[in-house]
């Protein structure tokens, strides 16, 4: 199969189009609808897209396509592209557009579950004319949609680049070890990684990780008898803890933000611990961000500490 980043330039968007639409869809009757087009354009698309990949990407049978495994694979690279497109269309709209009064913020999906919503409530009463966007997003995604400007506020933790960002630090806070109400190990004071040697221990997929002391003791821990959980977003993990599959090291913030959702888990501190600075950010030039900086903050820090 030929590298998918090079058939742009042989074929153009509209057959990728087609094709993402197929797949969407379900059918080549579905895609012609939705795009409005006829459905032999969709069919003369299709092969002119399977022609360049140089291998068929759907069999049929009595439901309609079904793509293949390398269809699939295909797709999931051909909608990111594509959706990087709507949003630079999108920005050139808007730029042309009668001004609105729109805020958008990228945060770690579980504070879109807890801490989000109640700061939403304090910018309506701030600003009722405002339209809220939020972007529930893994940590490596969060600068990535300030920077494209995606996003206008990001809450994350440091260390952020500074020639790009500009942030007020919300919160100062340590490791914890996360468990099921009921675990043996909540009855310490503290817990060490010599006491999770035998544990199932969450963590986010490495590619993701931006906790770096949980992804210490899960690589320090590959010999153990005990497999791990895998997750790749922060907020992912807090059923299988309180279901008692797992630990977690993490730290306060996201112990405060599962204390919120109202699970049976216990939280205890882990030494040797690190610190962290969470921080909500603009990216410099972004001027409407700028107020909305010392609410986030102060939201955050009446809200939890």
């Amino acid at each position: 199969m030929k590298d998918i980043s090079r058939l742009a330039g042989s074929i153009g968007l509209r057959p990728a189009q087609i094709f993402r639409e197929i797949i969407r869809a379900g059918s080549t009757r579905r895609a012609a609808r939705a795009l409005d087009v006829t459905q032999s354009a969709v069919s003369q698309h299709l092969k002119q897209f399977e022609d360049a990949v140089g291998e068929k990407l759907f069999v049929r049978d009595g439901r309609g396509l079904i793509p293949t495994t390398n269809a699939i694979e295909i797709y999931n690279r051909i909608d990111r592209y594509f959706e990087t497109l709507q949003h630079i269309e999108n920005e050139i709209l808007d730029s042309f557009s009668a001004t609105r009064n729109t805020l958008t913020i990228s945060a770690p999906h579980i504070t879109c579950l807890s801490f989000i919503p109640k700061l939403a409530l304090e910018l309506d009463r701030a600003d009722r004319t405002l339209e809220l966007h939020v972007k529930a997003q893994r940590y490596d995604q969060i600068a990535h949609s300030l920077l494209t400007g995606e996003a206008d506020l990001g809450i994350s933790r440091l260390p952020l680049d500074e020639r790009f960002f500009h942030w007020l630090v919300i919160a100062e806070i340590k490791s914890v070890c996360i468990m099921s109400a009921g675990h043996p190990l909540s009855r310490k004071d503290f817990i060490t990684e010599e006491d999770l040697v035998c544990q199932k221990l969450l963590s986010i997929e490495r590619e993701y990780a931006a906790n770096p002391l949980g992804s210490s003791v899960s690589n320090r821990r590959r010999n153990a008898s005990s497999a791990n959980i895998y997750v790749d977003s922060v907020g992912l993990g807090a059923m299988y803890i309180a279901n008692g599959l797992c630990v977690s090291v993490d730290n306060e913030f996201t112990a405060k933000q599962y204390a919120t959702l109202g699970l049976d888990l216990a939280f205890v501190p882990f030494r040797p611990g690190a610190a962290y600075r969470y921080v909500v950010f603009s990216r410099h030039g972004n001027e409407k961000a700028l107020k909305y900086l010392n609410i986030v903050r102060d939201s955050f820090r009446r809200e939890y500490f």
